[in-house]
């Protein structure tokens, strides 16, 4: 078994509610509260008197974003949610460590409490093996530490975590399930143009941010072979651009260069080993920290910088505070028209089929959501298109022709 504490919740919730669905939504909005008090908790011991919104803001985004959709009503997209809680409490353990002088006594058992949600978090989902380089990024952009104090804090504070993945890596080396995932990965597509396709769905999925009427369960996005194939001069300028922003803000806005440098690490496995879709929006929910945190830092920045110019502190409290209003209503009731989606797979699919018409999986299980409504001529229609783009498609073919004879039979 791979993922055993992600299996072992859905064994959990299978034998207390059965197949109904409401104890499995139950520990998925459970699991998405816990992680949004943590990051408020992680943010606040990250900012000064002026900036004590900045955490406030960040959590409140996380909690309500539309992206977050697929994580948690998407049943099994709880992996995502349930790495992201036990991460996000090994980091807030690992800074109470840093910063607690109660005693070295309380400081191991603070660490060892870390290194144990960490290791929860590896269980559910396994890009949490980049935890220790976000503990890195941490001590490098947050708490400035350079030269003998930063070599310390990997020594000493580190090194646990990095021997929790060594120790993972080799679990998985051994199993054969892992072993047969990996070899299906590297052999979908050539190192090269997964890296060029992922790096032009990153960016995508930066847009999914500010547009969430794009989002979709199902993305169609371009398999791209080189660095001047369209739009990937465009996305190098995007990312140049980032890199820029977070390397000048280093020292005078640290928690926007930090949310830059959280999103980049936390979409890193994703973008590193091949997979079947280039993006998932439920791969994005850890990432969206890092991006929401760099969006309320430049939001405030500049609330503040037009306080300087116009003269007019007022003005700008009352409209930035307006501004955040409107974002936070319009955000709500995205997520409220993404969710109702989730209530019928027909609505859902056709979602999908809308926004990626070209791609034969959505059509296939259009399909599918028309069968389960006896709509047997729609199915049969869907199922003929989905074959059609992609004759490979397999089950689409069993799908076409088992809904046929069935026609014929009854006819």
């Amino acid at each position: 078994m791979v993922r055993p504490l992600l299996y072992a919740t859905l064994l959990l919730d299978r034998s207390l509610y059965g197949t109904s669905a409401s104890g499995y939504h139950l520990l998925n909005l459970l699991l998405h509260l816990g992680s949004g008090l943590l990051v408020y908790r992680i943010l606040t011991r990250a900012v000064t008197e002026e900036m004590r919104h900045i955490p406030f803001w960040t959590a409140l985004l996380f909690l309500i974003h539309p992206i977050q959709t697929e994580t948690i009503t998407y049943i099994s997209g709880r992996a995502s949610g349930l790495m992201a809680f036990w991460y996000l409490a090994a980091l807030s353990l690992y800074l109470k460590a840093s910063e607690d002088t109660s005693g070295r006594a309380i400081r191991r058992l603070y660490r060892a409490g870390a290194l144990i949600c960490f290791m929860l978090s590896v269980a559910s989902k396994e890009p949490a093996v980049t935890f220790p380089l976000a503990l890195l990024l941490w001590d490098v952009v947050i708490r400035r530490l350079r030269g003998a104090p930063l070599r310390a804090a990997i020594i000493s504070d580190h090194t646990p975590f990095w021997l929790g993945v060594l120790a993972a890596c080799v679990l998985a080396w051994q199993h054969p399930r892992y072993a047969d995932l990996a070899h299906f990965s590297f052999t979908l597509r050539p190192i090269w143009d997964n890296l060029l396709s992922e790096l032009h769905a990153a960016s995508y999925a930066l847009l999914l941010f500010m547009c969430p009427w794009k989002q979709n369960f199902d993305h169609d996005l371009p398999l791209l072979h080189s660095l001047f194939e369209w739009p990937l001069p465009l996305d190098l300028l995007v990312w140049c651009g980032l890199t820029v922003a977070a390397s000048i803000s280093i020292r005078r806005l640290p928690l926007l260069s930090f949310g830059i440098g959280w999103f980049v690490l936390q979409i890193l496995p994703t973008t590193v080993i091949p997979r079947n879709d280039l993006l998932s929006e439920r791969n994005l929910y850890l990432a969206s920290i890092g991006i929401l945190l760099a969006a309320v830092v430049f939001a405030s920045r500049l609330a503040h910088w037009l306080d300087t110019v116009l003269e007019r502190p007022r003005f700008v409290e009352v409209g930035a505070g307006a501004i955040g209003c409107a974002v936070v209503l319009g955000l709500c009731v995205s997520t409220v028209e993404r969710n109702a989606l989730y209530r019928d797979p027909v609505l859902l699919w056709s979602d999908s089929v809308e926004k990626s018409p070209q791609k034969a999986r959505p059509h296939n299980n259009l399909g599918h959501g028309y069968l389960l409504r006896d709509d047997w001529d729609r199915a049969i229609e869907e199922f003929r298109i989905a074959a059609q783009l992609n004759p490979d498609y397999a089950l689409a073919q069993k799908n076409l022709r088992d809904v046929y004879l069935h026609q014929v039979g009854r006819q």
